[in-house]
């Protein structure tokens, strides 16, 4: 095979590899509550979210409306990697409810229905 031979597939490869990880992570993100027992977090609500995502600005302007600027906390992914990878939060924006004991319910999209089965 040629130099050229070689090149295109190298780059249809790696265009197969981004479109299958694309794919991965929208699915794993489309999924339902997925519940943590332990979070290391404190009481509260959380709302992930990185600078490319699309949807965050939305997600944060619900959250404002509901629970106030100072109603929850949000975790960029440009911050905190290594947080998003022990809670296996895989696409934003997501939102997390922290129980007081720690534990959690991590709801994959826009907050509104994590806010809805929120409890009082």
């Amino acid at each position: 095979m040629d130099e050229i031979g070689v090149r295109i597939g190298l780059v249809v490869g790696a265009l197969a590899v981004a479109g299958v990880s694309t794919l991965v992570l929208r699915a794993r993100a489309r999924g339902g509550p997925r519940k943590l027992a332990a979070t290391g977090l404190v009481q509260g609500v959380y709302l992930f979210t990185s600078k490319a995502c699309l949807d965050c600005k939305q997600a944060r302007g619900m959250l404002d409306d509901v629970l106030g600027p100072d109603g929850y906390k949000e975790l960029s992914w440009e911050q905190e990697p290594g947080l998003f990878h022990e809670l296996g939060v895989g696409g934003v924006p997501a939102t997390m409810i922290v129980d007081v004991d720690g534990s959690g319910v991590v709801w994959p999209g826009r907050p509104d229905k994590a806010l809805a089965h929120r409890g009082p």
